[in-house]
């Protein structure tokens, strides 16, 4: 009974300055009843369990384990470093978190690469149509400049036609007019003249 109230104290005791550390990663460690190696062994505890550091004395640290049971290990075998199996669920949930943001950016991605694609094929959809309307365009230009040409010709033909109906009726007039300035006094008698001479 003495000795349960003696641990009981010395467990309070320690308990105030009590610290998280590890059980570094080596399959097993032997809990002792002592802090040497000729105190017998009292259990195993796992690699990298999380246990409350209580006490250190020489090379051996007094610990307490999550089952609530106390014992002594070698100090070399703790570490301040969580242990993989501690790590797992927080690197779990990490991976977790990425791989959904990692989904959210490729769905993104995706979504800009669909427009921009969509994008790219109405403006090229848009350019052939630009196109076809340029080479329609040039072909009703060409056939406007050919039209054109065309009455060109016929105005210049019509010009010169109407040029030389105008010197025929011209040339026609000119003739009349002189056949009729010559033939006329032919016909017509001439009045003598008094000039008071005579």
């Amino acid at each position: 009974m003495r000795k349960l109230l003696t641990l009981s104290l010395f467990a309070l005791s320690f308990s105030a300055t009590a610290q998280t550390q590890y059980v570094t990663e080596n399959l097993n460690t032997y809990l002792r009843k002592g802090p040497s190696d000729q105190f017998k062994i009292s259990g195993t505890i796992q690699a990298g369990e999380k246990i409350t550091l209580l006490d250190r004395k020489d090379r051996y640290a007094l610990i307490r384990d999550n089952k609530n049971r106390e014992g002594w290990i070698l100090i070399q075998e703790l570490t301040d470093t969580p242990s993989a199996k501690e790590k797992t669920p927080q690197l779990q949930q990490q991976v977790l978190e990425l791989t959904t943001k990692l989904n959210n950016l490729d769905k993104d991605w995706q979504q800009r690469t669909a427009e921009m694609q969509r994008r790219t094929q109405q403006a090229t959809q848009q350019s052939s149509e630009l196109l076809d309307q340029n080479a329609q365009l040039k072909r009703e230009i060409d056939i406007l400049k050919s039209k054109n040409r065309d009455l060109e010709a016929i105005q210049s033909a019509e010009s010169r036609e109407i040029m030389i109906q105008y010197f025929i009726y011209g040339g026609s007039v000119l003739f009349v007019g002189l056949l009729l300035g010559l033939i006329l006094p032919l016909f017509i008698p001439r009045r003598k003249r008094n000039n008071g001479w005579s």
